[in-house]
């Protein structure tokens, strides 16, 4: 009878192990289902015209199959990107990491789903696709791989700032798809929240302006390479993405008065500050 009872609780011990076990295997993002019945007009547009098509409830991460870019020194595939910038927005909206969209963020995934895609692939195809969504009441925001860095490796550390005074500064090696997901990102709070706003007379953008003014921050020569083409809501976006990488790299302590504004606004309206580059799990499914 004894024994039994040590069997059984070590078998209870084992089958509790093996359980973590399999839950900690990451979770491809290749799994395809055998069928996809699209609800929209949006979603048969991209299965029709995107390579590959990945769904998070509504909210779109489409590819073409163009070869990305081997200027930085990587030779990835179309695949590898489209799967890495799942992965992340997989992290934004799982902070806690455990395989499933946290409940506070199921209003940002709402948002992302209604007014958002993430299009991934070079100029052209980006440029046309994005064009199409419109149509659909859709804000395409793009990465575009035959120009901008993939960085596999990047871990959003490992790089020292002393001061933030200019829309051009970014990490050493910094991989564009943290930056364009976390876009995205934003650009989802500033649908959904009224108070979260890049336009002008907004917080955000006071604090950026105030910033420039000051004569600690400056967007003007950025303004002056894109031909004056480098509007302020763009501008504003990217000012809370690099306070947003500059606080995640454990650096915040540079930041000046209206940068730490924004930081505390940030971390109020509840953006997700941590995004795991190594992210084990696939959160929506693989429909292309």
């Amino acid at each position: 009878m004894i024994k039994k009872k040590i069997y059984l609780i070590f078998l209870a011990l084992f089958l509790t192990y093996s359980c973590n076990k399999l839950a900690n295997i990451p979770v491809s993002c290749n799994n395809l289902p055998t069928y996809k019945n699209c609800e929209s007009d949006l979603c048969n547009y991209f299965l029709d015209n995107a390579s590959y098509v990945h769904e998070i409830n509504g909210f779109y991460i489409v590819s073409s199959d163009q070869i990305p870019t081997e200027e930085y020194g990587f030779n990835a595939s179309a695949l590898d990107v489209f799967n890495h910038s799942i992965k992340l927005f997989s992290s934004f909206l799982d902070q806690d990491n455990d395989g499933k969209i946290d409940q506070k963020y199921v209003n940002l995934n709402d948002g992302l789903s209604k007014h958002l895609a993430f299009v991934i692939g070079h100029r052209d195809f980006v440029d046309g696709m994005t064009k199409i969504t419109e149509n659909y009441d859709v804000y395409g925001m793009g990465m575009f791989t035959d120009e901008w860095p993939y960085i596999p490796t990047y871990d959003g550390k490992g790089f020292v700032v002393n001061e933030l005074n200019s829309s051009l500064w970014r990490p050493k090696d910094e991989d564009a798809t943290w930056e364009e997901t976390f876009h995205t990102i934003s650009e989802a709070f500033n649908r959904i929240d009224d108070d979260f706003k890049f336009t002008e007379g907004a917080y955000l953008r006071e604090l950026m302006d105030d910033d420039i003014s000051n004569g600690t921050y400056d967007i003007s020569e950025q303004n002056d390479l894109e031909g004056g083409g480098y509007d302020s809501e763009t501008a504003v976006n990217e000012y809370i993405y690099q306070i947003w990488q500059i606080n995640f790299s454990d650096q915040s302590d540079i930041l000046n008065f209206y940068q730490n504004k924004v930081l505390e606004f940030m971390i109020q309206k509840g953006v997700p500050m941590k995004l795991n580059p190594e992210y084990k799990f696939c959160i929506g499914e693989r429909i292309k």
